[in-house]
């Protein structure tokens, strides 16, 4: 076998099936009074340190890029040294924060350690920290800062050294000469960088991966961005030279790629959870004033969807600032690399615009059409205008990156979060007068009686006022608390990496970044839109059924209201058939979103752009089960429609149909994002003509306006297959909604939502 073959065994074979150990559990730096009366953000730099010193550390057989960050789980947790003292922890969650509400999803600015290295990034906060005293704007606050990123890098730096004794000591060990050969040119690498600026190609990839190993075993779920845009420079300078062969560069890519994949665990028997209730909270609230009850953790149910995710993102191709295509050699060779693997993490994405090359269209609708789900297709255009719109300067909304999922971001100059104003279930409120009809009790008051309405739009009217004060209180909530993570979750290392941190003296969520991005995110919208349409059509306009029947067979789960129930399925308009009716009713909706969210940016919203969004990530499951029956015929605790995409079964017109019903809705105010989840069957999609139909497809969407899209080319019997014989389809991939996840991992209810999906696929 190749190394890559080698390479990609070990992965599958061992790191996915043998069990994970946590490290930093138990650990802390609260060893003397000394320690602890030093401030917050000087003792969480020191916890820094702390993992830089102690943390595991181990070279894989066959690898050219070493570092092996700890482990850690958006589903389920993240292990740190503690830091905080005990009244500081009780003070933070009163707001509804914790050590570990660590935002992560931003991209740091890779280029820049490439370019200076960490002697560089420490010069500047010298020559900051130096121009601040001499003007007299070195406050307390800001010298802290400064204090804690100088003992941040340091730490990356004592990482790297430990990595160079490592090395050494592997060097000595080994007999065969070749292998001895490359782990002394590994420890040679790791003297260097990322100490001092990067000057070859695997430099460049053993730098930037170092420091994002670091960042994940520090709390920072992070993105890695534009890869292909900021390694390519160290590519291009190594092929040119001779120091490199193409062959060379592609073991170094598969080499590096793989890093990213070695935390993935198959065996959902050897997970643990290391995720408390509010450890993932980012927007903050009082929780004095909140009913405990609201944040159950329905955990068992969604266990395992998240379970190998990390928030990261690479996102290939596209445009550079100057508008021209950046699609180059390193954009194909990374993603024929991710394609070898057979990945679900880094979760891949690619950018197109009316000048990509065709040879870009034609890889992904390869890899698309066999599964996977990925990459994930950006449409440069609506985009980028998007952005502008919002207020990005137009050279830096073409240097567009993503967050952990999907949403766009300006990578290392963005504090980027989100709120989900979930449509569907203030839905169930308004026909339900306020109350959950899965947990049993009211969540919301004052809402009128139904017998009140008298039409449609009263009814629709008061719908989006439930809309608009659930917006305005999560963006009020996060004015509030705009300081309160920082001050127990602050992020000194990846504040060195996000401009105008070091600039302007201020951690990258407390003001430091350059854009501070708040977005409003619709989530049930599919739903939301089939429920409206049914209430305004058989209720209001043909007066079939009263508006207190409809909210009674929602609450039978249409039991004793089969006919009903069968009348709403198979004859009232549903979203994502090309339905006019319909989709006018969903274009108001984004249209009445966005005036509410200008309203709202009219009444102030602090240092935050506020952007829009469709959104369920890999949650529709999880979220449809926190929902009873609705009024478009959806049963009691199903799957609600993934992102922008239509109910599941609902989309019967085919995909053209499909297509037309998402590209009616004006994109340009949503440019954060909301994907199209398409399911192909691959059998109609085979040979040069199945490459021939992807390739159309996509430049549909796109020319029509379609923002985002991912396609996953399964059918349900090869998901039926994997379900009997799980070992023989270990790296069977199905898209979620915001990432990837190998299929065998998920649980019974993912996996059954999901075939359902797949028989309802093209």
């Amino acid at each position: 076998m190749t190394r890559s073959d080698r390479i990609k065994v070990r992965l599958f074979d061992e790191d996915f099936m043998k069990k994970k150990e946590w490290w930093g559990e138990g650990e802390t730096i609260l060893t003397e009074e000394e320690i602890k009366k030093k401030p917050l953000i000087i003792r969480k730099a020191l916890a820094i340190e702390h993992v830089a010193k102690y943390m595991p550390v181990s070279v894989r057989p066959d690898e050219l890029i070493v570092g092996v960050p700890t482990m850690a789980s958006v589903g389920f947790g993240r292990c740190f040294p503690v830091y905080a003292l005990p009244e500081e922890e009780e003070r933070a969650a009163r707001c509804g924060y914790t050590v570990k509400s660590v935002a992560g999803h931003h991209p740091a600015d890779y280029e820049k350690l490439l370019r200076i290295g960490l002697k560089g990034v420490r010069e500047e906060i010298e020559e900051s920290r130096r121009e601040k005293e001499r003007s007299g704007e070195l406050d307390e606050e800001t010298d802290h800062l400064y204090a804690s990123m100088l003992i941040s890098l340091n730490a990356v730096g004592i990482l790297a050294g430990r990595y160079v004794e490592l090395l050494r000591q592997e060097a000595k060990q080994e007999r065969e000469e070749a292998r001895k050969k490359e782990l002394l040119q590994m420890m040679e690498v790791c003297s260097r960088v990322p100490e001092n600026p990067s000057e070859t190609f695997q430099e460049a990839l053993q730098s930037v991966w170092l420091l994002f190993a670091f960042f994940h075993s520090t709390m920072e779920f992070l993105p890695i961005g534009r890869s292909d845009q900021y390694l390519y420079p160290y590519y291009k300078a190594d092929i040119a030279a001779g120091r490199i062969t193409e062959e060379q560069a592609e073991e170094l890519i598969i080499s590096w790629l793989a890093k990213f994949s070695e935390r993935v665990q198959l065996k959902p028997e050897q997970w643990e959870m290391h995720l408390g209730d509010m450890d993932s909270q980012f927007n903050g609230r009082d929780m004095e004033q909140e009913d405990a009850a609201t944040y159950d953790n329905d955990e068992s149910y969604n266990y395992g969807t998240s379970a190998n995710h990390w928030l990261i993102n690479m996102i290939l191709g596209g445009m550079d600032g100057e508008g021209v295509d950046a699609t180059n050699d390193l954009t194909y060779l990374i993603l024929e690399g991710w394609k070898f693997l057979e990945a679900v993490t880094p979760t891949m994405s690619v950018r197109f615009h009316k000048n990509t090359p065709q040879k870009l269209y034609e890889l992904c609708a390869s890899i698309l059409r066999k599964g996977a789900g990925e990459p994930v297709l950006y449409n440069d255009e609506p985009i980028i205008e998007g952005l502008v719109r919002m207020g990005i300067p137009l050279r830096e909304a073409r240097n567009y990156s993503n967050d952990g999922c999907w949403e766009t971001l300006i990578p290392g100059k963005t504090s980027f979060s989100f709120c989900m104003n979930q449509v569907l279930q203030m839905l169930e409120y308004q026909l339900q007068q306020g109350r959950s009809l899965v947990r049993g009790r009211v969540e919301k008051e004052g809402l009128p009686p139904l017998s009140s309405y008298s039409g449609y739009e009263s009814f629709y009217k008061v719908f989006l006022r439930i809309l608009e004060d659930n917006a305005r209180t999560e963006i009020r909530n996060k004015i509030r608390f705009s300081k309160a993570r920082s001050d127990i979750a602050p992020s000194p290392l990846l504040s060195a990496f996000m401009d105008d941190c070091i600039k302007r003296g201020r951690e990258y969520s407390d003001g430091g970044a350059v854009y501070d991005i708040f977005t409003l995110m619709l989530c049930g919208f599919s739903g939301c839109v089939d429920s409206l349409t049914v209430i305004k059509k058989l209720v209001f306009e043909e007066q079939r059924i009263t508006l207190t029947e409809l909210a009674e067979a929602t609450r039978a789960n249409f039991k004793g209201y089969e006919a009903l129930h069968q009348y709403i399925c198979n004859h009232v308009p549903k979203f994502g058939n090309d339905e006019p009716y319909c989709d006018e009713i969903a274009r108001g909706l984004v249209e009445d979103f966005k005036v509410i969210a200008d309203r709202l940016r009219a009444e102030g919203t602090g240092k935050y752009m506020i952007g829009l969004g469709i959104a369920t990530f890999e949650f529709y499951a999880k979220w449809g089960h926190d929902i009873g029956a609705s009024a478009d015929g959806r049963l009691s605790q199903e799957p609600i429609g993934s992102n922008v995409s239509p109910v599941i079964g609902m989309d019967k017109a085919g995909p053209t149909a499909l297509i037309r019903s998402v590209t009616t809705l004006d994109w340009l105010p949503y440019a954060i994002g909301g994907p199209l989840d398409m399911q192909v069957n691959p059998n109609e999609v085979s040979g040069p003509q199945g490459i021939s139909r992807m390739t159309g497809l996509i430049r549909s969407y796109f020319d029509l306006g379609g923002l985002m899209l991912t396609i996953t080319g399964v059918n349900a019997q090869m998901l039926e297959d994997a379900r009997k014989d799980p070992m023989r389809h270990k790296s069977l991939r199905v898209r979620l909604g915001g990432m990837s996840a190998y299929f065998i991992s998920l649980s019974e209810e993912m996996q059954e939502s999901i075939i359902r999906k797949t028989k309802h696929s093209f």
